[in-house]
């Protein structure tokens, strides 16, 4: 069983690290799992800390000077409570898409806590495209199957575009060795 892999670094468009690992597999089922996941070498600043001991310090030294109910005080800290746990349980860690030739493609984001999977039948991808997105004031780039749907009781197909790595956003760089592996499984698959 040979198995091979390399990794590419890189910032995705916001500015963040980001990391692609390619993991290859030559023997049978030929194989690639391609995961872009958050790279943290930054030293972690002490900032965030310090910055919400001072607002809980400010909040209760202004609880007693402003005259603020207990049950307005209990709705705004459920609120933000929500919040919080809203933000922690859907932060997204990384993304990753395996390609088994002749069998499909799997996209898989991983939460802080669970994991949404995504599966696309080889038999039904027409293409592998880059797309350009323009969202505001910015120009994105997604890798994107392009999937041919039956039609229920009529002859015409109808076509739908997923994107891949839609959350971490990584740039063209990583998109197109990522693309022209998907294009060669595709063209070995065809012959």
């Amino acid at each position: 069983m040979s198995n091979t892999s390399k990794i590419i670094n890189h910032e995705n468009v916001n500015g963040v690290n980001l990391s692609l690992q390619v993991d290859s597999r030559s023997n049978t089922p030929n194989s690639q799992r391609f995961t872009i996941s958050y790279k943290n070498k930054e030293k972690k600043s002490k900032w965030p800390l310090k910055s919400l001991i001072l607002a809980i310090i400010f909040n209760v030294i202004a609880l007693f000077y402003v005259r603020i109910s207990v049950q307005a005080m209990l709705i705004i800290i459920i609120v933000l409570s929500f919040l919080v746990f809203f933000w922690i349980t859907h932060s997204v860690q990384s993304e990753s898409v395996l390609v088994i030739p002749t069998v499909g493609v799997q996209s898989s984001i991983k939460y802080v806590f669970g994991r949404e999977d995504y599966f696309v039948p080889w038999a039904c991808i027409d293409d592998v495209i880059i797309n350009e997105v323009i969202k505001l004031n910015r120009v994105l780039y997604f890798l994107t199957l392009i999937v041919k749907t039956g039609s229920t009781g009529q002859d015409t197909e109808s076509i739908k575009l997923i994107p891949l790595f839609k959350y971490t956003k990584p740039r063209l760089l990583m998109l197109e060795t990522i693309y022209s592996e998907l294009q060669e499984l595709l063209t070995a698959s065809s012959k």
